[in-house]
């Protein structure tokens, strides 16, 4: 077997890993590209290495499911050098290696596609690259697991604060040219975000970004875990007491972490296209998170992690509420500087 044939089966295996594990359960670790928007700082420091993997690895993957995007590519590399242990290998490969899209998401055409691919490998090329670490529910059952892992990030990447990101989009260049950033991203406002990962980020000097759906929180305790089934939340245990963190809890993290928006529901962007639905899952999620925390939300997440749209409206409205970065399975956006 020939190197390049070794290298096709590694990323076939983490491919099939990827696809097979229980996301919210592992952490997804994946690069983005960083998209200033207007203003394009100079390349600093690329990384031509890993664009030229991000393009392998795309001819790999989608020679063998048509339907891969981006985001499975930047998963597989984060699989394999990201995270302290690589996800294992099914007994069973999964019959598809495309990660889970929202009910209804339309595959984009392939050209699109590769379009997006050269978009990622020339911003690393440029230097313009995040990693991240994404997760959902963090249960008591694995806070030592989880602890040790952010030991192993912070060992290895520095924090990134909002801040940081729109500094890097202005100048290229990140606060800490020692070591490159991590952003630890925790979705769905669950009260284990606070219980577990909340002290493990402080133990280790990470700062997390929290992207919690407003109406989760309003929630009574007794009625959240049917609130989370019906609106696609990936929970994995279920302790007595509360599923969501509070308002409280996230103001006073807010503090020290960066809060973002993910609508008031855990919606999709194609779902949200009249004027009362724009407003109830964009601009009033918005307007409630910056009177808790005494400023805009640092970025904004669609359910399925969509790129911002300018023909949809809830994308649109976006625009106008102080929101300044848009996150994305494959790219962190500045929206205006």
């Amino acid at each position: 077997m020939t190197s390049g044939d070794d290298h096709r089966a590694s990323y076939l295996r983490a491919a099939q890993a990827v696809a097979a594990e229980d996301e919210e359960r592992a952490g997804v670790a994946t690069y983005l590209r960083v998209d200033p928007g207007l203003r394009s700082p100079a390349p600093q420091d690329g990384e031509p290495e890993l664009a030229a993997r991000v393009r392998t690895v795309w001819d790999v993957l989608t020679a063998a499911d048509a339907d891969v995007s981006v985001q499975d590519v930047l998963a597989v590399l984060g699989d394999l050098e990201l995270r302290p242990e690589p996800a294992r290998p099914p007994a069973q490969p999964p019959h598809r290696l495309s990660a889970w899209r929202p009910p209804g998401t339309v595959v984009p055409p392939r050209a699109d596609r590769d379009a997006e691919a050269g978009r990622v490998a020339d911003a690393f090329v440029a230097g313009r690259l995040l990693r991240v670490v994404n997760y959902h529910d963090t249960p008591g059952s694995r806070a030592e697991e989880f602890r040790r892992d952010l030991h192993w990030y912070a060992e290895r990447f520095a924090p990134v604060r909002a801040a940081d990101v729109h500094a890097f989009c202005a100048t290229g260049r990140w606060p800490d040219a020692s070591r490159p950033g991590i952003v630890p991203a925790f979705y769905d406002g669950f009260a284990s975000a606070v219980q577990v990962a909340l002290p493990a980020l402080e133990e280790v000097g990470l700062v997390g970004w929290f992207y919690p759906p407003t109406d989760f929180l309003d929630v009574p305790p007794e009625r959240q875990r049917d609130f989370a089934r019906a609106h696609e939340y990936g929970v994995l245990e279920h302790p007595p007491g509360r599923l969501a963190m509070t308002w409280e809890e996230l103001t006073e993290l807010s503090h020290r972490h960066e809060v973002c928006a993910h609508s008031a529901t855990h919606a999709a962007s194609a779902d949200v296209g009249s004027p009362e639905r724009v407003v109830s899952e964009v601009l009033e999620p918005v307007r409630r998170l910056t009177a808790a925390i005494g400023r805009p939300p640092a970025s904004w997440a669609w359910l399925g992690g969509t790129d911002h749209d300018p023909q949809r409206p809830g994308d649109v409205a976006l625009t106008g509420t102080g929101v300044r970065l848009w996150t994305s399975n494959t790219a962190l956006r500045r929206l205006h500087a």
